[in-house]
């Protein structure tokens, strides 16, 4: 029987070896241990999307002109040690002075403009299109409601905001070239307070929210902008209070191109308070991608919004290790599931009024975003890359 119990475990151990090998199974390096998480998808073989090759991508505290584009994104491609971020995160509300007749010339129109500055010095535009909160000298009253809500969105009240809008997006595209963008209408519109209040003015409404996506995409349509011009993105927060899940704001596989979400690790900033914690990605990241998994196993995830405070321990308390850390960590985790394509980081000083999430500025955190940033998985995409893998 000997010989035999030693073929039993040689077969168990070839077994077992296939088993983790699998794509359900993923690994991490952080810059300490070598870890092996479970899979998001538990007890099933993969199915629908999945890709090894992932972007980059960054939002900083700019606004996009060639020259603020060459110095800046620059910066955060060191940050990353040298390698080049595909995409860069910009907001814009409905309400901006673009979508009026008050900018007569697309080289100073604040949408074209910053669109046109990334293309050109190659990196492609994630756009989320918000609300303002105020009349301003960007945002304006002429075409759309200063704030709106989704109700007046979907009955037509910022249409000719839209069609202004998908004016500007039809002339750049028309330039050629593979140029296109990601747009993302109302992120985080599931966003709503324990109390009921949504932390957007457009928030907390998924049947109007659903009307309106689908009204903004008819008028790009009726512009002439194709489908394969432009990716369109539902982008809502993963956490939401109960009855506010993601699901419930969800259009749709027909008319949604790719699936984004945002998270973000609060520590002990103040603003978490009575809720500070440290998280990472079994809280901030496994939960929703498994959701997704289920509510759309053929679409890519993007994390469209994410980044980390340095506040450790206790309120008023910095740890830069822990940081570090984290930025090594959780891009680690997010390089080895199938359906994520991209990573989003928030490199924005908010500390005035909420946190500090910035990673540029210094080499305080160049360890952590450089040690997630090199992996692998994580690689610069062309628009020809992108096209491919979402058509």
């Amino acid at each position: 029987m000997k010989p035999f119990k030693i073929l039993t475990r040689k077969i168990i151990l070839i077994f077992i070896v296939i088993l983790v090998s699998s794509p359900n199974f993923v690994g991490a390096q952080t810059l300490a241990t070598h870890k092996t998480y479970l899979p998001v998808v538990k007890n099933d073989v993969y199915n629908g999307f999945s890709t090894d090759s992932k972007f980059i991508g960054i939002y900083m505290q700019q606004y996009w002109t060639d020259a603020a584009v060459k110095s800046n994104m620059s910066v955060a491609n060191n940050l990353a040690g040298g390698k080049k971020h595909t995409v860069t995160g910009w907001f814009i509300s409905f309400s901006n002075i673009a979508f009026t007749i008050r900018q007569t010339d697309n080289r100073t129109n604040n949408f074209y403009r910053q669109l046109e500055a990334l293309w050109n010095n190659g990196y492609i535009s994630f756009v989320n299109l918000t609300s303002a909160l105020q009349v301003s000298s960007y945002d304006v009253t002429d075409n759309c409601p200063i704030p709106f809500n989704m109700y007046q969105v979907a009955k037509g009240d910022c249409d000719r905001a839209i069609q202004k809008m998908a004016d500007l997006y039809f002339q750049w595209v028309s330039q050629g070239q593979g140029r296109r963008a990601f747009l993302a209408p109302f992120p985080e519109m599931n966003g709503v307070n324990a109390n009921g209040q949504p932390w957007t003015t457009y928030g907390g409404d998924p049947v109007n929210f659903k009307t309106a996506y689908q009204r903004i995409q008819t008028i790009f349509s009726q512009k002439g902008v194709r489908r394969d011009q432009v990716w369109w993105v539902f982008a809502p927060n993963g956490w939401s209070k109960a009855g506010h899940e993601f699901e419930n704001y969800y259009p749709g596989d027909n008319i949604v191109d790719t699936i984004g979400f945002s998270m973000y690790n609060y520590g002990w900033c103040w603003v978490a308070d009575p809720f500070q914690k440290w998280e990472n990605y079994t809280t901030l990241y496994e939960p929703y991608i498994s959701r997704i998994h289920v509510m759309s196993p053929e679409k890519s995830i993007i994390i469209a919004q994410t980044g980390t405070t340095a506040q450790y321990g206790s309120v008023g308390a910095f740890n830069v290790n822990e940081k570090n850390a984290w930025l090594s960590e959780n891009y680690d985790f997010l390089s080895r599931q199938p359906q994520v394509l991209g990573v989003l980081y928030y490199d924005y000083d908010q500390s005035s009024w909420e946190c500090n999430w910035k990673i540029t500025g210094g080499d305080t955190f160049k360890p952590g975003y450089s040690a997630g940033a090199a992996l692998p998985e994580f690689q610069y995409l062309t628009w020809q890359n992108l096209q491919s893998i979402i058509p």
